[in-house]
């Protein structure tokens, strides 16, 4: 009750800082408002542990964002999950899925003067090395992480986006004991700026850097990252660059260099189409993907439902592909893929299927079903089954 006390108060005073008392009507009548009623259920033996979890949960989000009052917006994007079946013996979802609370993930102050806006507040990013948990990718679950953030976007270079931004809390998507998340202070903050750039036809160039400051030096992370993409007859041909150093790995294990090619497009035959990627990182240690759930599928190799901890690992080369099967109104991919590595797990070899289902414009049912084996540690094989039901309003 606190925690929600607490969170009304603060909503109330960012809607009214910016706005003044003759203002806020007109303000909160051009408001919109948008949300999300999510269910999910997953069963998983991760890394082979001989009994499997279950976990199912619905919830979902409300969010609302007033009308402009010269170049002023707020905005507040409200979450909340309940556990309604649970077997989590192995704690295999305690970081994902497994939180029932209510929690409050957005509540910005938005302004925009000319071709420049500012947030401030909690909220929702969207960067490669910054980002919250991603729609349809691994990182998607019932509720999204967030971060308390100052951020800067400017559009004055002709088909330029420039973003710089200082993150000084997180919230995840879980506190790892069955609750929500609280903000909570990330590293001793951190600053990033990222661009992206249409300029050329076809091509669309992406670049970032993040630092973070450890409460120690011997915590310091940082990330480059680089991405080009270029559409060719219908085919995008994409290659990828990350390289970082994570202070916490100890030495002689900080730095870790990804190098990534990815090509996607119709196969020619009927509706079908393709997709193949390909990262190798010859460091010694693993590349960190960045800050957010959302980062750990920004590496191209990045499997649906398991994520992208694998192809990040030192010294590993990974190749995925895919086929994409239209069947009336449902989307069918099926895909496999192996990684090459001789110390820890060693290869791992990873095959699955996905079936997406638009029942309507605005109700969507996504089942995923994903086979894991490898080579070393584990006898068993890992099995991970998603299903997600979403209904947007």
């Amino acid at each position: 009750m606190r925690k929600i006390i607490n969170l009304g108060l603060l909503t109330s005073a960012i809607i009214i800082t910016p706005l003044s008392a003759d203002t806020i009507s007109e303000a909160f009548t051009n408001g919109k408002i948008k949300g999300e009623i999510k269910a999910l259920y997953s069963n998983s033996n991760f890394l082979g542990n001989a009994q499997s979890d279950d976990i199912g949960a619905i919830g979902g989000n409300l969010n609302f964002v007033t009308g402009d009052y010269y170049g002023f917006k707020t905005g507040v994007t409200f979450q909340t999950s309940s556990i309604f079946t649970e077997d989590n013996n192995n704690s295999v979802f305690k970081n994902d899925v497994d939180a029932s609370g209510a929690v409050l993930s957005e509540a910005y102050i938005d302004y925009t003067i000319s071709n420049t806006n500012f947030k401030i507040g909690r909220q929702y990013i969207y960067t490669p090395l910054v980002s919250t948990a991603l729609d349809g990718k691994s990182s998607e679950s019932v509720l999204k992480d967030s971060f308390e953030a100052y951020i800067l976007t400017n559009t004055d270079i002709p088909n330029t986006t420039i973003v710089a931004g200082y993150i000084s809390k997180y919230q995840a998507k879980t506190d790892g004991f069955g609750d929500t998340s609280d903000f909570n202070k990330f590293q001793d903050g951190a600053y990033t700026i990222y661009a992206k750039n249409t300029s050329i036809e076809n091509l669309t160039l992406q670049a970032q850097y993040l630092n973070e400051k450890g409460q120690t030096s011997a915590s310091d992370k940082d990330a480059l990252y680089f991405q080009a993409d270029y559409n060719l007859s219908g085919h995008n041909l994409s290659v990828q660059y990350i390289n970082t150093t994570d202070k916490t790995a100890g030495e002689g294990l900080e730095d870790g260099e990804i190098f990534g090619l990815k090509a996607t497009g119709p196969i020619g035959i009927g509706k079908l189409g393709y997709i193949v990627s390909y990262n190798t990182n010859t460091k010694d240690g693993a590349v960190y993907s960045g800050a957010g759930a959302g980062t750990t599928d920004t590496a191209f190799t990045s499997i649906p439902v398991n994520g992208g901890g694998v192809p990040t690992r030192a010294n590993t080369d990974t190749l995925v592909g895919g086929i994409i099967i239209p069947i009336s109104t449902v989307t069918g991919i099926a895909y496999a893929g192996h990684s090459a590595r001789d110390a820890g797990l060693g290869d791992v070899t990873a095959m699955g299927a996905i079936a997406i289902y638009p029942i309507n414009k605005d109700f969507l049912l996504k089942a995923k079903y994903e086979h894991v084996e490898t080579e070393n540690i584990f006898n068993k094989d890992t099995d991970v089954s998603r299903i997600y039901l979403s209904y947007k309003f």
